[in-house]
């Protein structure tokens, strides 16, 4: 009998997963894209494996480009940048309800003493950690 239950929770546990996966993300209420310091971000579409076997298309905000011989882009190239998504932007998360490309365009547009803006970014690809990088406001 206790095999037997524990074989209950399991299936329950496993249907639970199973529904939690096929939930949609929440919508973006920002722009899909846009510049911000010579930077071009856009929101896309990744598929992330959950076990046992599950994968979730979710949206990340991805540094898809640069505007040449801005100082900005020179960093995105030099470090191979150009392709990976941003986690946080000045040590925030990224989030759908204020909008995603929103939070950097106005992290680079902000009045502060700070010149600087730190996007953390990741490659999904190489299996790297997180890496952050400090760009010009301007």
């Amino acid at each position: 009998m206790r095999h037997r239950t524990k074989l209950i929770c399991l299936a329950l546990v496993l249907a639970a997963a199973t529904a939690r996966a096929d939930i949609l993300p929440e919508p973006d209420r920002g722009p899909p894209m846009a510049t911000a310091g010579g930077l071009d971000f856009a929101i896309q579409s990744v598929e992330v494996k959950f076990p046992p076997g599950y994968t979730k298309t979710v949206p990340v905000v991805v540094l898809t480009g640069c505007t040449d011989g801005h100082p900005n882009c020179t960093l995105a190239r030099s470090k191979n940048l150009i392709g990976m998504e941003v986690l946080t932007v000045d040590g925030e998360y990224l989030r759908p309800e204020n909008g995603r490309v929103q939070q950097i365009v106005d992290a680079f547009e902000r009045k502060s003493a700070a010149e600087t803006v730190t996007l953390e970014l990741y490659s999904r690809g190489s299996g790297s950690e997180s890496m952050k990088v400090s760009f010009a406001r301007r």
